[in-house]
């Protein structure tokens, strides 16, 4: 059975799943789901809950190789036959509990040097709560003897698409190839441009933005509640619109675009990944407030 640590405070209800890639398995605010459930009897995985952490990198890693500090690298593909690696290695692992109270809940996770990746580093996520809002604070702690690159992002999926409008603001995209790898940035084009609120379109984009306001509004007008995403931490985010089925939107505020080891040179760039000295941290954080749509 999954382990879940329940926190109520006032109107809000959150639910963290540390054996589950450390996943956020809930958010209800007055009794509505804010973010998608996680499904008590689906798919136990990171990717099945409300949100995840993306750690040590974020989004795909072509191929799994990449050059760093004049060496070749290759990293375990993570995803089935997926062709790339994907998402890090928090979301696939086991988290501890390091701290709880009423309002706060800190899990961490070591991992060695491995296939997945080749230094070995400390994760600690720390998820702060009011009755109007949750705060998560991811942080990658290098433990090797030397600098290494490292990426960090949150993966919410706001629920009931199909009933919510979306406000997003970013002036530019990253067309991706038909393997899912960014190949351009182009200005952001109209059918993906939700400056103002609109339904969002099902199917439609899977894409790292750039230029990012740093937040993100999904309301649900026949609910009167709203739900803003703030991270102004990171100038990128992935919007991604899965087909209707899954009646998702995933707003993914991440510290680099998708594949930047293979695009950028680390630390020279506001879209690629950062160095991390030795002994040092990488921190990033969202906040997701509710507030009465009115």
């Amino acid at each position: 059975m999954t382990r879940l640590i329940e926190r109520t405070l006032g109107a809000l209800t959150f639910t963290v799943a540390p054996e589950l890639g450390g996943a956020l398995a809930s958010l209800r605010w007055k009794g509505h789901d804010i973010l998608r459930p996680r499904d008590p009897h689906g798919e136990q995985r990171a990717n099945q809950c409300a949100s995840y952490p993306l750690i040590p990198w974020s989004n795909r890693i072509a191929d799994g190789r990449f050059f760093f500090a004049g060496k070749a690298r290759q990293v375990a593909k993570n995803f089935g036959d997926h062709p790339h690696a994907i998402h890090g290695q928090g979301w696939l692992s086991p988290w501890s509990v390091a701290e709880e109270s009423d309002c706060r809940i800190v899990l961490t996770l070591d991992m060695p040097a491995s296939p997945g990746w080749p230094w070995p580093w400390r994760g600690v996520q720390t998820f702060d709560a009011t009755q109007e809002r949750l705060s998560v604070t991811l942080c990658y702690h290098n433990l090797a003897g030397e600098a290494v690159p490292a990426g960090l992002g949150f993966h919410p999926f706001f629920a009931q698409a199909d009933a919510c409008e979306l406000f997003f603001s970013a002036p530019r995209v990253w067309i991706n190839n038909e393997e899912s790898l960014p190949v351009e940035e182009l200005a952001t084009p109209p059918g993906w441009n939700y400056s103002s609120f609109r339904t969002p379109v099902a199917g439609s984009v899977d894409n790292c933005f750039c230029g990012w306001s740093g937040e993100a509004t999904v309301r649900w007008p026949q609910k009167n509640i709203r739900a803003t995403l703030t991270c102004h931490d990171t100038e990128c985010a992935v919007l991604f619109i899965p087909g209707a089925g899954r009646n998702v939107v995933a707003i993914e505020p991440v510290s680099h675009i998708n594949n930047a080891i293979n695009l950028f040179s680390c630390d020279g760039d506001k879209r690629a990944m950062d160095i991390v000295a030795a002994g040092d941290s990488l921190y990033l954080g969202m906040t997701i407030r509710m507030s009465d749509d009115e």
